[in-house]
């Protein structure tokens, strides 16, 4: 009975207690916690400190090379069609790839969007066209993401698609248009470029944003005459000209100095800011930035070429961005085509295109709605170690190993081998293996930022295809020493 009222007497005692903290937590001052946002961010890159025994004497001798004393690789080497494992270093390391990225979106664009797919930009017309050729209606332009229109990458005269726009207007009966011009550049959004880019890559010629339309690589020329030391260089024009540009000059002439300068600034916005040196007494010195806007320009540009054949307009010139205006029943009047998919890869692939790739990768997740790391997932292969912040290789958020570059090459052999760059003749690999005996036997993709370098392709010898990668971040040195190391030890693994 004793112990009956002393647990009678705890209980009572615990209720009152909690009465009281219910009391005490439900007061005017108490503040409800707030449980913040599910916080993303960048991928930790692996800092490997334990020893791991590489198969190959050729592998130990290059990570114990002085070069690599401070540095991370991943190493993986297979024959496609056995799928035996000829060479393997943390293959399954995740570093920041730079451009061998590229391989990954080419791939994937291969499968998603079809090597035979060309893309298309339309011109049409809603309203009607009176007798006398007076248009009451608007001209659009209808972008389809194509990032070749008038792009040095594959056309010979890059503006023949804007005369043949102006033939087919006249073709169409159109003497003046009682409407705008609207470009309907829309189709990626406008955005511009992915948000992990740095402001060092904004504004360049590499580093241009992505858009419906696109057009001239959405790239323009700055020329500029440099004058004497201490001054600003003068800015002369743009090549294309471009409406409504301005530029915060803060670069500097000096004396004997060599050209170091860049011009930055940010989406849709028409001013750019010039940073840097240039040396004296040089008239015509150019340097290549980004067109900001690349639909209203076009639309102006075209409207230039309008104009020219005495075709009057009478309207606007505006984009979807800046207008809720859309066609009515329209009427096409002429369509410019892309070259195939495969044929866009190829160029990319050559020449190290990031604005080619960012419009596959926005092909490919918006308008088809396929993930990348999704699909290949899809396939059967580990993905974990792929995180794709753009579809280039310029984000320093990027990662993958050299384990899954060489499984997505080996699947997509068929379609992707041809397209990549010869080593030691061609785009950016020319001088890679050159001189060596695998020059003209490896088709590779290389990869280089700041405290980055990496290659990843197909080695043909002996009858066989090999698949390989290798990404080194960081490393001791000049970069020069480091592909040496690269290129032995590619000469002994193959």
């Amino acid at each position: 009975m004793k112990k009956k009222y002393i647990c009678l007497a705890l209980i009572t005692t615990l209720l009152a207690s909690c009465s009281s903290i219910e009391k005490s937590e439900n007061r005017d001052s108490y503040q409800i916690p707030v449980v913040p946002d599910k916080i993303v961010e960048e991928p930790m890159i692996p800092m490997t400190t334990l020893p791991v025994k590489a198969k190959s004497k050729a592998v130990d001798e290059f990570v114990n090379s002085k070069v690599l004393e401070h540095g991370n690789l991943s190493f993986y080497a297979m024959d496609v069609k056995s799928g035996a494992v000829i060479d393997n270093y943390r293959g399954e390391t995740a570093l920041t790839p730079a451009s061998v990225l590229k391989i990954v979106t080419s791939a994937t664009a291969l499968e998603v969007l079809g090597p035979d797919t060309v893309l298309e930009t339309k011109v049409l017309y809603d309203g009607k066209i009176s007798k006398d050729g007076v248009l009451t209606g608007n001209i659009y332009i209808q972008g389809g993401g194509d990032p070749t229109l008038g792009s040095d990458g594959i056309s010979i005269n890059r503006e023949e698609f804007l005369k043949n726009w102006t033939d087919a207007v006249k073709k169409a009966g159109i003497k003046s248009i009682n409407g705008n011009i609207i470009v309907l550049d829309d189709l990626f959004g406008y955005e511009g470029i992915p948000g992990k880019w740095l402001w060092e890559d904004m504004g360049t010629n590499y580093g241009q944003g992505t858009y419906g339309i696109s057009v001239f690589d959405n790239i323009y020329t700055l020329y500029l005459n440099t004058g004497i030391s201490g001054k600003k260089p003068e800015v002369i024009k743009t090549k294309p000209e471009i409406q409504g540009l301005t530029f915060d000059n803060q670069s500097v002439v000096m004396p004997g100095g060599k050209k170091d300068i860049y011009v930055r600034g940010i989406p849709l916005e028409n001013k750019r800011r010039i940073f840097g040196v240039v040396p004296q007494n040089k008239n015509g010195l150019t340097i290549q930035s980004d067109i900001p806007d690349p639909g209203l320009f076009l639309g102006q540009y075209f409207s230039y070429y309008l104009k020219r054949e005495n075709i009057k307009v009478n309207g606007n010139i505006k984009t979807a961005r800046l207008t809720s205006q859309r066609p009515r029943n329209p009427q096409v009047i002429a369509v410019t085509k892309s070259p195939p998919i495969s044929e866009i890869v190829k160029v990319l692939l050559t020449r190290s295109d990031n604005h080619y790739t960012e419009h596959l990768y926005q092909l490919i997740e918006k308008t088809k709605g396929v993930k990348i790391e999704k699909f290949w997932e899809e396939k059967g292969i580990d993905v974990h170690s792929l995180t794709m912040r753009d579809g280039s290789g310029l984000s320093r958020g990027n990662t993958i190993s050299a384990k899954l570059l060489v499984e997505i090459l080996s699947h997509s052999k068929d379609g992707l081998e041809n397209l990549l760059p010869v080593a030691g003749k061609d785009g950016t690999v020319a001088l890679f293996l050159r001189n060596t005996p695998l020059e003209g036997k490896v088709r590779v993709k290389s990869g280089s930022m700041s405290g980055i370098q990496s290659y990843a392709g197909y080695v043909e010898k002996n009858g066989r295809t090999y698949a390989f990668a290798i990404v080194v971040n960081h490393w001791n040195g000049e970069r020069s020493e480091l592909r040496k190391q690269m290129e032995k030890l590619l000469n002994s693994v193959f």
